[in-house]
């Protein structure tokens, strides 16, 4: 167990770096251009599989929480451990099901562009029913034992997948909306990836700030989300003027 964890954390890592650096460059480069399109699909490519063997590692952390992760909670009873571990990986599973749904939805919104007939197939609807519903869950999570990033990406991650879900049903949709619609995505899958780099990838270093930490992990989720309600209000003005 603690072998393949290893192997998969190892590929997750090296992927997750490289999705990092790719999502800039489809974002500062000119929306359409060349480039921007074929780095946003390197990036898509690549977040999926950060998505993908980041599940597989929480599913991992689930299964076996103190094979994997008890020499770091020694002083810890082991049911209280198993606790701490199994609700930190939960979090980071949902952080892994908001990056996938999040590129998946902006991609296919992109290649369907106004036929929204084709976002309501049974597989993209239960990818963001599940969101919407694993956010209401995670929200009670951290209510239940006081986990404040429970808490905030439980009612982040409800509001972004009831709003694709909202989407997908429209009756009409506004000037070129699928493009904002596409935006706010990948914004929400850089939200969750960052948010994952910090609490995982960043924690040893982010440790010594104390009760600071807590900022900089919630830090992604409040700026994507205040960049992507900024961004959509620009484009909407900006498509309705045309």
């Amino acid at each position: 167990m603690n072998l393949l964890y290893s192997i998969v954390l190892m590929c997750h890592i090296m992927v997750g770096s490289a999705a990092l650096l790719l999502f800039w460059i489809p974002a500062i480069n000119r929306k359409g251009s060349l480039d921007h399109i074929k780095f946003g699909r390197y990036y898509a490519n690549t977040m999926y599989m950060v998505a993908g063997s980041g599940m597989l590692i929480c599913v991992l952390v689930l299964i076996a929480p103190l094979a994997i992760h008890g020499h770091d909670l020694e002083r810890l009873s082991p049911e209280q451990a198993r606790l701490n571990i199994r609700l930190f990986a939960l979090f980071l599973l949902y952080l892994s099901w908001l990056t996938l749904a999040s590129v998946r939805h902006g991609m296919l919104v992109l290649r369907v562009k106004q036929n929204r007939i084709l976002l309501r197939s049974v597989s993209h609807l239960a990818l963001l029913s599940l969101l919407t519903i694993g956010g209401v869950s995670l929200f009670g999570l951290g209510l239940w034992f006081n986990k404040v990033l429970h808490i905030i990406f439980g009612i982040l991650g409800t509001i972004i997948g009831s709003q694709m879900l909202i989407y997908c049903w429209r009756r009409r949709i506004g000037p070129r909306q699928w493009w904002i619609e596409h935006l706010g995505a990948m914004i929400g899958s850089g939200i969750g990836a960052y948010t994952a780099f910090l609490t995982f990838g960043a924690r040893q270093v982010l440790a010594a700030a104390g009760y600071w930490q807590l900022f900089f992990w919630a830090a992604p989720g409040i700026i994507g989300a205040v960049v992507i309600a900024h961004l959509s209000r620009k484009y909407q003005l900006e498509f309705q003027g045309k």
